[in-house]
């Protein structure tokens, strides 16, 4: 492998359910790979991000959304993007903005589902997702704190909690996926949390739960 594409820079895909996304979504990881069909993508910085599976931006149906995705205390505002799962998969196609989860039928009889924004988080560079936790740690530290603003094209949310769980957990948590009495008013942003010392794909999701200003 060229000593260019050691330095592990890996990504966030998202795997949901598409029947009314009640089921759940697992955070799985674009991975360096060694092959000759790689696709490299651009990170904040413009440093280039080597992933073995191309997102399939068409499917996606994107669509911006013309607003933005600030987080004030974090330095951090990138365009926000609207887009479907296709195929069971959300899996955002860049490194640089914010993408929000298309949901005709968020509102249902037994409640409404949280507003959903997926971002990604890369190791050894820097994604939007990179903002929440602190770099180049083996244990990295949250650095989202409850209180904190997020706001989402111009809609400001403040962080009552985050958490930390594995992906199985993630796909099976109903304060991101199903349907709550108060979900109109709540946003659910998740990530990858990248592990220094870690290889392959992050294990763990960060999820941040905030509520309606």
């Amino acid at each position: 492998m060229p000593p260019a594409r050691r330095r592990a820079w890996h990504a966030v895909r998202t795997t949901v359910a598409t029947a009314a996304l009640v089921a759940a979504a697992v955070l799985l990881v674009m991975g360096l790979t060694s092959g000759s069909s790689t696709a490299t993508l651009p990170d904040l910085d413009g440093r280039p991000v080597v992933v073995e599976e191309t997102p399939d931006a068409e499917g996606a149906e994107l669509r911006s959304t013309g607003g933005r995705f600030v987080v004030p205390a974090h330095g951090l505002d990138v365009p926000l993007v609207e887009m479907t799962v296709t195929g069971g998969t959300l899996n955002p196609p860049t490194f640089t903005d914010a993408f929000v989860l298309r949901d005709p039928d968020r509102v249902t009889p037994q409640g409404t589902r949280p507003l959903v924004v997926a971002l990604h988080a890369v190791r050894a560079g820097r994604a939007p997702g990179n903002a929440f936790f602190e770099p180049g740690s083996s244990d990295p530290a949250v650095l989202v704190q409850p209180g904190a603003e997020l706001v989402v094209d111009g809609v400001t949310y403040r962080v009552e909690r985050t958490e930390v769980l594995d992906k199985a957990q993630a796909a099976r948590s109903q304060d991101i996926w199903g349907a709550l009495p108060d979900g109109g008013d709540r946003l659910v942003v998740i990530t990858c949390l990248q592990r220094s010392d870690a290889t392959g794909h992050a294990a763990e999701n960060l999820v941040l739960h905030a509520v309606r200003a």
